[in-house]
């Protein structure tokens, strides 16, 4: 018997995705000293790991890739200087370090897939799958019931279920282009996971997820979906699911609704409701500190500043002073510590695969799921910071809007060259899934 070791190239991927809250609750159970003291350890590893690797083969990389990782090069070299010079230390603060080191992660990724592209997406949507029912099965099952929903009692993180957007896509891929209704229940599986643990901004994200994947699916693939024939199924289900719902559970309890109500009322109201006013408040907050370093942002200064967040009903600090400002928002964050030139540092990375796969012609299924996914960021990043398995999602979508047009470009001869690239185009794209 053959064994197929593909599986073993999620590895560089998986480093990255441990990262993420629901596996260190699965790795330290009711332990968060013992998590954070993981995630600290872990995070200054792979950011060694990750600037070594990238260092060693950075032949790899495209001349666009390595120019933008000797700028980020640069800017941490500046970082060590200015921590030497002005703190007698070269890592005063890594809290400080941390916020533009995470950007060296989608370097690794993406640097060991340009060369070893054998990654399988199905083996990145079940390790993410199996971790997040692990983690509410093992550690939040208490989140498994009617009113943990109704009082909005989560327990699993906003960045845990934000990930879930990548099996998503998947199964509706899977769904869309190999017509298996086994993918469109997991779809809706996953989907209703995203619903249930009520963290609007992924709502949000996902919703904006699925306007970029259908626009890139209409305009960037030689065979656009039938939206209507395909999703005909999905609304029949969703209704009958519907009717039953609202007949034996909605009777019973219309405290549902009134939730649900109230959810998107906040987002309406983001600005004195819910988290959305607890959120603006804190922006506020820090407002004024940012417009004063806009370009540079406060660096060093900005860790060794008191805490500027009060709550109104003690008159005390939102956080402990001594420990960094946690802020709730990717772009405050950003902007106070690194200013323009780290949120730059960002857009480099961040805007690429999007900007390249726009300007392609044809795009595979990955690619559009990839792209669509990092897009998101934008949108989640303005509620909260972006979480560190992103950035290694956004290295994979990098790889592979390099990799695969490098691989299967787009032909221009004659129309029966074009027609059997696009035919050979099109089993890749479905064999990536």
């Amino acid at each position: 018997m053959k064994l197929n070791y593909t599986f073993l190239f999620i590895i560089p991927l998986a480093l990255i995705l441990i990262m993420d809250q629901m596996f260190l609750e699965l790795a330290a159970p009711d332990n968060p000293d013992q998590q954070g003291m993981i995630l600290s350890l872990v995070v200054k590893a792979m950011a060694v790991v990750s600037i070594a690797y990238c260092v060693l083969f950075y032949q790899r990389m495209s001349n666009y890739m390595r120019f933008a990782f000797f700028l980020l090069m640069l800017y941490i070299g500046a970082l060590v200087f200015e921590s030497k010079y002005v703190y007698g230390s070269f890592m005063v603060y890594p809290h400080v370090f941390v916020k533009v080191l995470q950007f060296a992660y989608t370097y690794f990724v993406y640097t060991y897939y340009k060369r070893n592209y054998h990654l399988k997406t199905s083996h990145v949507t079940w390790f993410i799958l199996l971790g997040f029912c692990l983690n509410v099965l093992l550690i939040n099952p208490h989140t498994l019931s009617l009113s943990a929903f109704t009082n909005h009692e989560r327990g699993v993180y906003s960045t845990s279920v934000y990930m879930l957007v990548v099996p998503f896509l998947y199964f509706l891929s899977n769904y869309f282009y190999k017509g298996k209704f086994m993918s469109l229940f997991w779809s809706l599986f996953v989907l209703f996971l995203i619903f249930f643990f009520q963290h609007r901004t992924v709502w949000i994200s996902t919703a904006f997820v699925l306007l970029v994947y259908y626009f890139l699916i209409q305009f960037k693939t030689d065979k656009p979906i039938n939206f209507v024939a395909k999703l005909l199924p999905i609304g029949t289900v969703l209704g009958i699911l519907g009717v039953v719902t609202s007949g034996f559970i909605l009777s019973i309890h219309p405290e549902i609704i009134e939730k649900v109500q109230e959810s998107f009322s906040d987002i309406e109201n983001f600005e004195s409701q819910g988290t959305g006013g607890w959120r603006y408040q804190q922006w506020m907050s820090y407002l004024p500190y940012i417009q004063d370093h806009f370009l540079t942002g406060m660096r060093f200064e900005g860790f060794e500043l008191p805490i500027q967040f009060y709550r109104d009903d003690l008159d005390a600090p939102v956080f402990e002073d001594g420990n960094g400002h946690h802020f709730h928002s990717f772009y405050v964050e950003i902007f106070f510590y690194t200013g323009l030139i780290g949120f730059i540092l960002y857009l480099l990375i961040s805007l690429y695969p999007i900007i390249k796969a726009f300007r392609s012609r044809v795009l595979t299924i990955n690619q559009i799921m990839l792209v669509a996914f990092v897009s998101s960021g934008f949108v989640f990043g303005i509620s909260y910071v972006l979480p560190v398995f992103f950035y290694g999602v956004l290295g994979w979508a990098i790889a592979a809007v390099e990799v695969e047009k490098v691989m299967y470009p787009s032909f221009i001869h004659e129309s029966g060259q074009r027609m059997r690239a696009r035919r050979h185009q099109a089993r890749h794209a479905l064999q990536s899934l």
